[in-house]
């Protein structure tokens, strides 16, 4: 059975629990936003968690990688100096 209803929104809107349960949507879901809609879907329940900072930490040790060796001496103890110090 659809059911509609109108709303005049002017700070927020609130969605009943009944309506998502007749819906069959569990407690986790899914809202997509595009241009004239907003999607609300049952997420699923098997997604693969990754701590941000595991993440993160993995990209970051992988940065140096493609590095080209360079020709300034101790680059990281002196890098203000390499970056700020005006050349004479």
């Amino acid at each position: 059975m659809q059911e509609k209803q109108i709303l005049n929104v002017s700070q927020g809107i609130w969605i009943d629990e009944r309506w998502l349960h007749k819906a069959g949507l569990g407690s986790r879901l899914q809202v997509e936003m595009r241009t004239g809609e907003i999607r609300i879907q049952a997420a699923a329940e098997t997604t693969e968690e990754v701590k941000p900072s595991e993440k993160g930490w993995d990209t970051f040790q992988t940065l140096g990688d493609n590095a080209v060796v360079g020709c300034l001496k101790n680059a990281a103890q002196n890098h203000d100096r390499y970056l700020y110090e005006k050349q004479s």
